[in-house]
C-alpha cells in the first residue's frame, strides 16, 4: 500500500464534537496518517485526490486493527474516523473483534455506499449523525449498530443478527429487517418511508413515536413492542406475534393486523382510517377511546378481555369472534354486526346502540344498564344467558326496536326508558325466567310483541309490569301510538348503513364526523322507506296496533303460552291462553271454509270444525267456563218451552206451566222419566230435551271439574 495509518505525517481534518450527543463542546483532530504528499488521510481526503493504489475499504480495516502495542487511548483514537468522506466502504466478510471494546467510531460520516454483507462486529459500530446516500447492507453479526440521527437512503438489515441496533431520531428512506435477529432495536422518533421486518424476531422494540410511511412486519415476532405515539401510513402486522405490544396514541392510516397474536395489546386512543383486527388471537386487547371505521374483528379469539370502554364503533364486523369478556362500557356501538360470534361476558353498561344486529351468536351474559338504543338492536338467532337490558333513552322520535327473533333468552330483565318506549319483539323467541320491568306507572304489556314465542320458565305472575289481567290476558296487541315511531325505527339501520357509507366515502358533508352519523340517519329514517324484511316486519306490528294477529298465528302464539304456563302451573293464565287458542283455531276453520282453492271435501270437513268448535265455545267456553254451560242450559230450557207453547198452544192453562214441563224434562234423566204428556208431539220432543238434559249435565261436571282442578 502506499499508505499507512502509521505515518508520520498527521491527517489535518479536525472536527466539533459538541453535535453528538453526550460529548464535551471540544475539537477533534484526526489520529490518522496523511496520505504521502497530501495534508490529509484518505478518510478525509476527497475521492478523486485518493490515489489508485490505495484501497480506502482495506486501509480503514487496517487502522481499526490498530498497533496493539499502543496505548489504550491511542487504541481507541485509531477506530475514529469522524466526518469522514467514503465512496464505497466495503467491509463485507471482514471480522472486527479487537481486544478492546471500543467502537468504530464513524460518526458524521458521509457515505455512498456502506457493504457490510457477512460481516462481524464485536464492538459497536457507531454511525451517529452519518449519512448514507445509497445503500447500507448490514448482513452479518453485530454487537451495536449505533445510527441515532442517521440519514441512510436505503439501509438492509436482512438476516441481521445483532444485541442492539438504535436508529432513534434517524431519517430512513427504506429499511429492510427481513428475518433479522435482534435482542433490542430503538428506533423512537425516527423517519422511516418503508420498512420490513417481515420474519424477524425481536425481543425488545422500541419504537414510541416513530413514523413509518409503508411498515410491513409480516410473520415477526416482537416480545416486547413499543410503538407509542407511532405514525403509519400503513402498518401490515399480518400474522405477527407479540408478548406485550404498546400502541397507545399511534396514529394508523391504515393497520392490518390480520392473524396477529398477543399476550397483551394495548391501543389507548390510538386512530384509524382503516383497521384490520380479523383473526387476532390475544389474552388481553384493550381499544378504549377509539374511533373505528368499517373495521372488522372477524374471527378474533380473545381468551380474557377486550376493553373498548369509550369507544366509538361505527360499522365494525365482529363476525365468528370468540371473547371471553367484551368490556364496551360507555361505547357507541353503531351499526356493528356480531354474525356466529361467542361472548361469555358482554358489558354495555351507558353504551350507545345504534342499530348493533347480532345473529347466530352465544352471550353467557349480556349487561347493558343505562344505554341509548336507537333504530333497531337485533339479536336473531342467538343464545342468551342472562340479560339486563335498561334503555335510558331511545331514539328516533322516541322509540327503539328490540327485536329478539329465534333467540333464547334464560335469564334476566328487559327495562322501559323513562321517556319514549322499547318495543320488544319476540317473534318465535324462547322466554326463560325473566323479567319485563317499566315505570310502574302503567303495563307494558303493549310493548311487548309476543309472535309464536315459546315460554320456557316465563312467569307472568311473577311481573307486575305486565298486567296480563288489566289486558283481559291478550298477548298480541301493541299501542297503536307507536305507529310512527315504530317505522323510523325499522328504517333505521338501512338510514344507517347509507350514512356510515357516506362518511366512508366523504360524498355527505354531513357526515364528516362519526358522532354525527346517528343523526343524518335518524333524518333519512322519518323519511326513508323500508326495506323488504322491515317492511314485513312493520305490517305485522301494525296488525297487532290494530288489535289483530294471523289466525295461525295465534293459535300458535297462545298454544306456547298456555303450555308456558302450565309448565309452572299458572292454572289462570293457562285457562285464557286456551280459550284465546281454539279462538283462534276457530278462524283457522272459518278461513279453510272460506278458501276457494280448497276441495270440496276439504272446505266441508274444516265447515264440521268449525261448528265443533263454535259449539264447545258456547256450551262450555271450550271447557274453562263451568257457567257458560249454565247459560246454554238456561237457554235450550226457554227454547223447548217456547217450542211446546207453539206446537200445543191449549195444553196448560199457564205459560209456568209451559217452563215447568221444559225444565222437568231437562232433568228427567235424574227423575226417572218425563211426565206423560197427552200431545205425543211434546211428548217426543220432551224426551229429546231430556237427552240433551243428560248430555249439558255431563258438559257442566266436566267443565267444572276442569276449572277446580286448575
Amino acid at each position: 500500500m502506499a499508505w499507512s495509518g502509521r505515518a508520520e505525517s498527521r491527517c489535518t481534518f479536525t472536527d466539533d464534537l459538541a453535535g453528538f450527543e453526550a460529548e464535551p463542546e471540544q475539537e477533534w483532530d484526526c489520529p490518522h496518517g496523511a496520505l504521502e504528499d497530501r495534508e490529509r488521510c484518505p478518510f478525509h481526503c476527497r475521492s478523486e485526490a485518493i490515489p489508485d493504489d490505495v484501497d480506502v475499504s482495506e486501509a480503514f480495516l487496517d487502522a481499526i486493527a490498530g498497533d496493539p502495542t499502543a496505548s489504550r487511548e491511542d487504541r481507541k483514537r485509531a477506530k475514529q474516523f469522524i466526518g469522514a468522506t467514503f465512496d464505497v466502504l466495503d467491509l463485507s466478510n471482514a471480522v472486527v473483534d479487537a481486544a478492546d471494546n471500543h467502537p468504530v467510531d464513524l460518526r458524521g460520516a458521509t457515505i455512498n455506499r456502506l457493504d457490510c454483507t457477512d460481516s462481524e462486529f464485536g464492538q459497536r459500530l457507531d454511525l451517529r449523525g452519518t449519512t448514507v446516500t445509497g445503500t447500507a447492507t448490514f448482513d452479518g453479526t453485530y454487537h451495536e449498530i449505533d445510527a441515532r440521527h442517521a440519514t441512510i437512503a436505503e439501509a438492509v438489515f436482512t438476516g441481521v443478527t445483532a444485541d442492539r441496533v438504535d436508529i432513534r431520531d434517524a431519517q430512513l428512506d427504506t429499511a429492510t429487517f427481513e428475518r433479522a435477529v435482534l435482542s433490542e432495536i430503538d428506533a423512537r422518533d425516527a423517519t422511516i418511508g418503508t420498512t420490513t421486518f417481515d420474519r424477524a424476531s425481536v425481543t425488545d422494540a422500541g419504537f414510541d413515536r416513530v413514523t413509518i410511511d409503508e411498515g410491513s412486519f409480516q410473520h415477526a415476532t416482537l416480545e416486547m413492542a413499543d410503538f407509542d405515539e407511532a405514525t403509519f401510513g400503513t402498518g401490515d402486522f399480518y400474522h405477527a406475534t407479540f408478548d406485550e405490544a404498546d400502541f397507545r396514541w399511534a396514529d394508523f392510516g391504515t393497520a392490518r393486523f390480520y392473524g396477529a397474536t398477543f399476550s397483551g395489546g394495548y391501543f389507548n386512543e390510538t386512530s384509524y382510517d382503516e383497521a384490520v383486527f380479523e383473526r387476532v388471537e390475544a389474552e388481553r386487547l384493550y381499544l378504549p377511546d377509539v374511533t373505528l371505521t368499517d373495521a372488522t374483528f372477524a374471527d378474533a379469539v380473545v381468551s380474557m378481555k377486550l376493553v373498548v370502554h369509550d369507544s366509538v364503533f361505527v360499522g365494525t364486523d365482529f363476525a365468528g369472534a370468540d371473547i371471553e369478556r367484551l368490556d364496551a362500557t360507555d361505547a357507541a356501538v353503531v351499526g356493528a354486526e356480531f354474525a356466529d360470534t361467542t361472548v361469555a361476558d358482554l358489558q354495555l353498561d351507558g353504551a350507545t346502540l345504534a342499530s348493533p344486529q347480532f345473529e347466530d351468536s352465544d352471550i353467557d351474559r349480556l349487561r347493558a344498564p343505562d344505554v341509548t338504543c336507537l333504530g333497531t338492536v337485533g339479536l336473531h338467532d342467538c343464545a342468551v344467558g342472562t340479560v339486563d337490558l335498561q334503555p335510558t333513552a331511545v331514539g328516533p322520535d322516541g322509540v327503539a326496536f328490540v327485536s329478539l327473533t329465534e333467540t333464547t333468552v334464560e335469564d334476566g330483565v328487559f327495562g322501559q326508558p323513562n321517556a319514549g318506549a322499547t318495543v320488544y319483539d319476540l317473534k318465535r323467541t324462547t322466554l326463560g325466567t325473566l323479567r319485563f320491568e317499566g315505570d310502574g306507572t302503567e303495563s307494558v304489556l303493549d310493548r311487548v310483541a309476543f309472535y309464536r314465542t315459546r315460554f320456557a320458565g316465563f312467569d307472568f305472575r311473577d311481573d307486575d309490569a305486565l298486567d296480563l289481567e288489566g289486558a283481559n290476558y291478550c298477548l298480541h296487541e301493541l299501542d297503536s301510538a307507536l305507529r310512527d315511531g315504530l317505522r323510523a325505527a325499522l328504517a333505521y339501520p338501512a338510514a344507517l348503513d347509507d350514512a356510515v357509507g357516506a362518511l366512508a366515502d366523504g360524498t355527505d358533508p354531513a357526515a364528516d364526523e362519526p358522532a354525527t352519523v346517528v343523526d343524518l340517519a335518524a333524518e333519512r329514517a322519518r323519511a326513508g322507506a323500508l326495506d323488504t324484511d322491515a317492511s314485513t316486519t312493520f305490517e305485522r306490528l301494525s296488525a297487532a296496533m290494530d288489535g289483530q294477529i294471523d289466525a295461525a298465528a295465534g293459535e300458535v302464539t297462545y298454544l306456547r303460552a298456555k303450555n308456558g304456563a302450565n309448565d309452572i302451573a299458572d292454572n289462570t293464565a293457562a285457562s285464557e291462553f286456551f280459550m284465546s287458542q281454539l279462538a283462534y283455531r276457530r278462524r283457522c276453520h272459518s278461513r279453510r271454509v272460506r278458501d276457494s282453492g280448497a276441495s270440496l271435501r276439504e272446505r266441508a270437513r274444516a265447515l264440521a270444525r268449525w261448528g265443533m268448535n263454535v259449539f264447545l265455545f258456547v256450551t262450555t267456553g271450550y271447557g274453562e267456563r263451568a257457567s257458560y254451560t249454565l247459560a246454554a242450559s238456561a237457554v235450550l230450557i226457554a227454547a223447548y218451552a217456547g217450542l211446546y207453547l207453539a206446537i200445543a198452544p191449549d195444553l196448560f192453562a199457564s205459560v209456568s206451566q209451559y217452563g215447568q214441563l221444559s225444565l222437568g224434562s231437562f232433568i228427567a234423566f235424574f227423575l226417572g222419566g218425563v211426565g206423560e204428556v197427552s200431545d205425543p208431539t211434546v211428548s217426543l220432543l220432551a224426551q229429546s230435551e231430556a237427552f240433551l238434559g243428560a248430555f249439558f249435565v255431563a258438559l257442566y261436571v266436566f267443565a267444572l271439574t276442569r276449572s277446580v282442578s286448575r
